[in-house]
């Protein structure tokens, strides 16, 4: 049995209405959607993010291999610092959208496109005689997503001063009980404060019950992907496939920051500087009425029926008010006083569209 399968054996002892996909290992809830989605709000969440890719770099040529292919500068990266980092294909779009952790003598890639080996063979196919050992380590490391109103006060106590110790970019490297727990504070996509955890899997199921053991008054527990995916099309978080595949370029899921402006040497460089080329932008859609009969994917329309973009993530569930989704529209669209609507092809519901970026 792999350290996965042994985590989801456990989650299924510790929570009645567990609900798990298993054929991709999407935990879709632990409890309830509202209790889920209100941890988030209120309380301290914790995600299982042990399906997304992990992967072991090693090797004196290392360095040079990633600086060829990732899209933000790591030549300045030091031991137990990390740095957000895009891959992308020939023609500029997105491959995945990773976090680059630089430890001792080796790297860690935690790429977040689910999509079984597809970062690990687009690395692998640029490694000729080069001196690096490549490997897919999904199951050797387990990684948890702290995040919450309470999350940050939640850490406070957890790690006590040693929680000052976080600065921009470090890994902070703490020693639990036999084993160590490697930490980073992270923004994602300027909406969200989060801490991820990364262990080592034989020690995922100590490291939860130490967290629940110390949760103290906070209002604590797991959260699956079903409130998670109201709550991060809310702060317009773009996910894979849905938003991040490799028909996307950067800059339309505005993530610029991961791409560094003083670096031409990478892979698909060219048309991902390129700022001639036919680009959509990413956009929050507001639903005004219940949207039941629809489902993915939904064109966008305006009042003459020409189709103007796509809706690529939709949440519909009681504990909103209306549906919500995250989609593209064309870069130049301007959006003020016109209508517009979703629709499969057969039934159509009025909605708002509202900028992602100002």
């Amino acid at each position: 049995m792999s350290k996965r399968e042994e985590l989801y054996n456990y989650y299924k002892s510790q929570f009645d209405e567990i609900e798990i996909d298993e054929s991709n290992h999407l935990i879709k809830k632990y409890s309830s959607i509202e209790r889920e989605y209100n941890l988030i709000h209120n309380g301290v969440g914790i995600r299982d993010l042990s399906r997304y890719s992990k992967i072991f770099i090693h090797g004196k040529d290392s360095v040079s291999l990633l600086r060829r292919l990732a899209t933000n500068r790591i030549i300045d990266l030091k031991v137990l610092e990390w740095v957000r980092t895009l891959f992308v294909n020939f023609e500029g779009n997105i491959i995945d959208r990773t976090l680059l952790m630089k430890f001792e003598d080796y790297f860690i890639l935690i790429g977040y496109n689910t999509e079984k080996q597809k970062l690990f063979k687009w690395i692998n196919r640029f490694i000729i005689n080069d001196d690096i050992s490549l490997s897919d380590s999904s199951d050797e490391y387990t990684i948890f997503e702290v995040m919450g109103s309470q999350a940050t006060s939640y850490m406070t106590m957890i790690l006590g001063d040693k929680f000052y110790d976080f600065k921009e970019n470090n890994i902070l490297r703490v020693q639990v009980e036999d084993f160590f727990v490697h930490g980073i504070k992270i923004n994602d996509c300027g909406a969200v404060d989060k801490y991820i955890i990364l262990i080592d899997s034989k020690n995922a199921i100590r490291t939860l019950e130490i967290m629940e053991e110390n949760k103290s008054v906070f209002d604590f527990g797991m959260v699956g992907e079903d409130a998670y995916n109201i709550f991060r099309i809310e702060n317009g978080i773009p996910t894979a496939p849905n938003e991040l595949n490799d028909s996307v370029n950067p800059s339309e899921v505005y993530l610029n920051s991961e791409v560094s402006n003083l670096k031409h040497d990478y892979m698909g460089h060219e048309n991902v500087e390129d700022k001639n080329v036919n680009l959509s932008r990413l956009v929050k859609i507001k639903f005004k009425h219940n949207a039941d009969s629809l489902k993915l994917p939904l064109s966008i329309i305006d009042d003459k029926n020409m189709e103007i973009g796509v809706i690529t993530s939709f949440a519909n569930n009681n504990i909103i008010k209306f549906p919500i989704g995250l989609g593209f529209i064309d870069f130049d669209l301007g959006i003020n006083g016109n209508s517009y609507f979703a629709t499969d092809g057969k039934n159509k519901i009025e909605i708002i569209i509202c900028e992602l970026r100002k």
